[in-house]
């Protein structure tokens, strides 16, 4: 019987990648024959997953180097995490942000919005919750660039969805005293893709809590681990209040989360409003909410890093179709 031996020339944490499969033969002279031959057109090409490679590396590497790897944890274990007003490192942003969004919040209503009782935000009953909801926003103020840009955040996200990864939407919420709960559910829901979703995050969420989350203060709740289920909730599940457990976190901080993790939010009891920033960003094979490439004037790429032009649609990170980095995108989650 020919005995199979595998030589190895290179391995990874994902396993073998360069490898020859060759038969030998006692009856051989020199004990082996030839190499096998491989039909090329179902094999990965090696550069291919050399680039893949070299991707979540450059991924991992600033998750180490900005202190995130528990970050990394609590999405893989719980499909969502908070960076604190600490670790952001963007407290000066947080006045300019606030004054942006009552701004053009008050700019599209045409009505001031009250902070002290929040009765101008009382009579706000959407489909998508009780809140006035304003997309559109990166190109209303440079401030918004800012934040879209925060190293920490952007780490996160890119670890979720990759370096191609676009900004779908970025929108404000202002949400003032009510009685409406918004239900269970997931951001995975909004991309159009058909259930069961993959494990892999194919959206993400970075929301800026500009004013404090509580429970009475309409702050959003998650279920842990949801991110597994690969689903959206039931329509029972989406009104289960056992599962609204309340999220406690501090103006300034940012919550991200997996698109498949469910989430939901309290009805505000207090007086006063509950503003919020929200970016929402998708794996580059997805339509986004805005069409922002052909928006981008030269001098917001100017002030801003090269990622910039890609997170926006400016420059097409994947835009040679049978380029190595392209190919590489169908092969590894963080490209």
């Amino acid at each position: 019987m020919a005995d199979t031996t595998i030589e190895m020339d290179r391995v990874s944490s994902r396993g073998i990648r360069d490898h020859e499969v060759q038969a030998g033969s006692a009856d051989t002279p020199a004990g082996r024959e030839a190499p096998a031959r491989f039909a090329p057109g179902f094999l990965l090409d090696r550069e291919v997953e050399l680039v893949a490679d070299a991707a979540r590396a450059r991924v991992l590497a600033e998750i180490d180097r900005l202190n995130l790897v528990h970050h990394v944890a609590a999405l893989e274990l719980h499909g969502y995490t908070i960076l604190s007003p600490e670790e952001t490192g963007a407290a000066a942003l947080l006045e300019p942000l606030m004054a942006a969004i009552l701004r053009i919040s008050e700019t599209r209503t045409g009505v001031p919005v009250d902070v002290v009782t929040g009765d101008t935000h009382r009579h706000f009953h959407l489909p998508t919750g009780q809140v006035q909801w304003e997309p559109s926003l990166l190109l209303k103020d440079p401030v918004f660039e800012q934040a879209l840009m925060n190293p920490p955040a952007l780490a996160l996200i890119t670890y979720l969805l990759g370096e191609s990864c676009i900004v779908s939407h970025l929108s404000s919420m202002v949400k003032g005293p009510g009685d409406d709960y918004l239900p269970m559910h997931t951001d995975q829901n909004q991309s159009g893709a058909i259930p069961p979703a993959p494990p892999y995050a194919q959206v993400a969420n970075a929301t800026w809590a500009l004013t404090d989350y509580n429970r009475d203060n309409g702050g959003i709740c998650f279920v842990p681990g949801s991110h597994r289920y690969c689903r959206q909730p039931t329509y029972a599940e989406a009104v289960d209040l056992s599962l609204f457990q309340p999220l406690e976190v501090k103006a300034g901080s940012i919550i991200i989360w997996h698109g498949n993790t469910w989430h939901g939010a309290f009805p505000r009891r207090n007086p006063g409003v509950r503003v919020s920033l929200v970016e929402y960003f998708s794996r580059s094979y997805l339509r986004p909410s805005e069409d922002l490439g052909p928006l981008i004037s030269p001098e917001a790429l100017e002030r801003n890093p090269p990622r910039f032009a890609v997170l926006t649609g400016a420059a097409k990170h994947l835009k040679d179709f049978n380029s190595p980095v392209t190919r590489a995108s169908r092969v590894g989650l963080f490209v």
